[in-house]
């Protein structure tokens, strides 16, 4: 990032604001996104653990893919559990479920050991170089030991977005398949001409990641204590815009990696009331109750200032994801053949 960082505090100023205007952004969105590409670039290039890292999630789909219109303002990491000191194998041995419990939460231990005291560390050595002067730092959340928050200089605030950007790193992932591929800031679409940073991460298939996400809109669906996570809407504006696109066929066509997902999910996030086997029996479940609708609806009526160009109605996307809620259960039932298999 070294045009971007290397030009004036006035010269950045004036680029900030004049990309926000062409992108009908807030300043702060367009500061806070060369943010995270900055970090981003670093961790996957010059990183010490840049070898052990997968880029995921949300943001992945919005900086890599484009497949979503979304500002996704956390950085989602798989980190290699070899690293850890685990063989490549291991986590999948067979174990009871009481012996697999403990296994997690050693190895969710242990990764928060490891970013404490070597991935923490080597970030803040590495940014006192790059940033030199300017005001920042990095610290572990205190309430989740797992996310390292980077406060990233900034001139501009804006109450919709975190005021940090948070690094959320787990070892309990599969990123599988995973390739390299480029993104770009938002001042570069910009700017094309003058800012070519030319970053390079290591993403997660986008197909996995809705594989992931229409999992977990199944497993909230069959959800029975009503305690419903906060910002979760996302996921069916995600899923939304990804049936739009060739991913809905991609999914048809691709069933296996379906069922990778959902037994990773079933070893090491088990939940009896989630009924993640329903899926391969052809019961996809994607709209939750009424009641659970109209929290999700109000959850994205407040997350409505993070997406660009249109915002889509809460009960068109719920139509939509019927649409396919239908069609995907058909071709597992018809296709594949999986609810008469035993």
């Amino acid at each position: 990032m070294s045009k971007l960082l290397e030009i004036s505090s006035e010269e950045l100023e004036l680029v900030i604001q004049n990309t926000a205007d062409k992108l009908n952004m807030s300043r702060a969105i367009v500061e806070k996104d060369l943010w995270v590409c900055v970090i981003l670039k670093h961790l996957f290039s010059r990183f010490k653990y840049r070898d052990a890292i997968v880029f995921k999630g949300g943001t992945s789909l919005s900086k890599v893919y484009k497949l979503i219109e979304r500002f996704s303002e956390d950085i989602d990491l798989a980190l290699d559990w070899k690293v850890l000191g685990y063989r490549k194998t291991e986590p999948y041995e067979d174990r009871s479920n009481t012996k697999q419990v403990k296994f997690n939460e050693k190895i969710n231990d242990d990764t928060k050991v490891f970013l404490r005291d070597e991935f923490l560390p080597a970030l803040q050595n590495d940014f006192k170089e790059i940033l030199k002067y300017k005001i920042h730092s990095f610290y572990i959340d205190e309430f989740d030991r797992q996310t390292i928050c980077f406060d990233y200089p900034k001139n501009h605030k804006d109450s919709s977005i975190l005021q940090v950007i948070r690094l959320e790193i787990g070892s309990l992932a599969e990123p599988i398949p995973a390739s390299k591929q480029k993104i770009k800031t938002y001042i570069e679409e910009v700017y094309p001409e003058v800012f070519d940073e030319n970053i390079e991460v290591v993403a997660v298939d986008s197909l996995r990641t809705f594989f992931e996400k229409i999992t977990i809109l199944h497993r909230e669906a069959n959800r029975v204590n009503g305690n419903y996570p906060a910002r979760y809407s996302r996921h069916f504006y995600d899923v939304y815009k990804m049936i739009l696109t060739d991913i809905r066929e991609k999914s048809f066509e691709n069933i296996e990696l379906l069922k990778m997902v959902i037994c990773f999910k079933k070893k090491f996030y088990a939940s009896n009331w989630a009924k993640y086997d329903d899926i391969l029996n052809g019961n996809l479940k994607l709209i939750p109750s009424k009641e659970a609708l109209e929290i999700f609806s109000k959850d994205y009526d407040s997350m409505k200032n993070m997406l660009f160009g249109e915002k889509i109605p809460f009960d068109k996307i719920i139509d939509t994801l019927k649409e396919y809620e239908k069609e995907l259960n058909g071709v597992i039932i018809n296709k594949y053949n999986f609810g008469h298999r035993r």
